[in-house]
């Protein structure tokens, strides 16, 4: 217990996020991806140069030591193909100074993000430095050599991440997701969907490292992707650092493709300090030992109940929960400095004091589908005389909404059955869209009798459909004289 008290303060002091006040600000101007010989714009790899290298560069003003480099809402994909250097000419981005760097949304509306493109991964810290990386979704990132971190890797430096998601990262080795070398922090943040062939589908922290997550969900992540028992830890793994520190954190629903030995949420020895986790893995048992596990707090799930990856709300993609997840109200309640939620979640949301939920996000009751009344208010006329052989005549159903709401995707349709086609024929479609209907609308419909046709009364079904709606019907009568 005593060493964890140490852990918990040790985290205190480390977990920042590279403030931004008196940095230089490089704004991006360009979604292409640039390198030079474009003076009139600034693009992400040019203003990550300018910021690390304190020179203005091509379009890019100069960075001035602790820089904010600004990206506009939009997709900024690699597309200037080159592995294996690390000077940010080609493949990923390299953060290679000694300066601290925020790359983050230009405004809390930007929905930024920043495409691989299977070329390479996204993000490479390489310098001394502190890194921040905030309101990006970082995805498509690709790694086909012995190298870690589809989506990020921090080889030196502290990075930390702030209300990111990172997705679809794939590794042939180790780290899909995240590779962390020497510290990260994470806060309000998604690595979803990342595989690697070896150790760690999301974040993996090798030997010396150390991590911290609060309020964050870890999920659908996949170690040993080619199923040769080569990888473990499919959430995360943990393979050596001196912490992996996790407050209401959801690491659930990852996979282990491994014939024997699955460890598809956690792979990760005794410095492992999980609190408020909601898992499917058992803590503590097998190959997911932890170094302290409060009672109570932690709960061991067979099913999260997270939806898709999807935009829920905010700048980039999550994962809501669902009704009844155990993730809901099973956060800190923030008696416990340390333990306690961020005021928002990764979608901007508030959270409310002293009972928040476990993951990046809070639940959100689902609206109710609004109900629209929708009915046939009239049939004119009301029985439609026809001789047999003569010319055809039109009979106008009225429809209409009830009360304030508009209907959607409105359909009218006549539907005749055998006995009625062997006497009755009709002139056009027998369905009609009037796509968003307020108040009321009359539509014709021409008919004609056979000249064999049954000399009776015949009913034809006149139904009204749409969106959200009861669906309606009425009789229209046709008497064939």
């Amino acid at each position: 217990m005593k060493k964890f008290l140490m852990v918990l303060a040790a985290i205190a002091a480390t977990f920042v996020i590279v403030p931004a006040a008196n940095a230089v600000q490089i704004g991006v101007s360009t979604t292409e991806d640039t390198y030079g010989g474009s003076a009139g714009s600034c693009s992400l790899r040019e203003a990550i140069t300018a910021a690390q290298t304190n020179a203005a560069f091509d379009g890019c003003p100069a960075g001035s030591g602790v820089d904010v480099v600004r990206v506009p809402g939009g997709e900024y994909k690699i597309t200037r193909a080159g592995a294996g250097e690390n000077a940010n000419l080609t493949g990923d981005f390299d953060v290679t100074g000694t300066d601290a760097l925020s790359i983050e949304a230009a405004d809390s509306n930007a929905k930024v993000t920043v495409n691989g493109n299977g070329l390479d991964r996204v993000f490479d810290q390489q310098g001394n430095n502190a890194l921040s990386i905030n309101f990006l979704h970082v995805t498509n990132g690709l790694l086909t050599l012995i190298e870690d971190g589809g989506g990020i890797r921090n080889s030196t430096g502290a990075l930390s991440v702030n209300s990111i998601t990172v997705s679809n990262s794939k590794s042939a080795f180790s780290a899909g997701g995240i590779a962390v070398y020497s510290n990260m922090s994470m806060i309000n943040s998604t690595v979803s969907g990342n595989s690697a062939d070896g150790n760690a589908g999301g974040v993996y922290a090798p030997g010396g490292s150390s991590v911290t997550v609060r309020s964050s969900t870890i999920t659908k992540n996949t170690a040993d992707a080619d199923a040769t028992g080569n990888g473990e830890g499919g959430g995360f793994n943990d393979s050596g650092s001196t912490s992996v520190n996790f407050f209401n954190v959801i690491n659930a629903a990852n996979a282990d493709l491994s014939p024997v030995d699955k460890t598809p949420d956690c792979s990760s020895g005794p410095t492992f300090f999980p609190r408020y986790v909601v898992t499917t893995q058992a803590l503590g048992a097998g190959d997911c030992l932890v170094g302290f596990n409060p009672p109570g707090q932690n709960k061991v799930v067979a099913d999260a109940l997270i939806g898709p990856l999807k935009d829920n709300g905010g700048q980039t993609p999550t994962h809501a929960l669902l009704e009844g997840s155990p993730a809901i109200g099973a956060g800190a309640d923030g008696a416990v400095p340390l333990d306690a939620c961020p005021a928002l979640d990764q979608t901007g949301r508030t959270r409310p004091a002293g009972s928040c939920d476990v993951g990046a996000v809070q639940y959100v009751e689902p609206v109710p589908p609004v109900s629209v009344s929708v009915k046939i208010t009239k049939v004119k006329p009301k029985v439609l005389k026809l001789k047999r052989g003569k010319k055809a005549k039109a009979v106008s159903v009225t429809v209409s909404t009830v009360g304030a709401p508009a209907a959607l995707n409105t359909k009218l349709c006549l539907k005749p059955n055998k006995k009625v086609r062997k006497s009755l024929k009709f002139k056009g479609k027998l369905c009609r869209n009037l796509g968003t209907l307020v108040g009321a609308k009359t539509v014709k419909f021409k008919v004609a009798a056979k000249k064999k046709a049954k000399k009776k009364t015949f009913k034809v079904k006149a139904v009204l459909t749409a969106t959200d709606a009861t669906t309606r019907s009425k009789p229209v009568k046709v008497k064939v004289k």
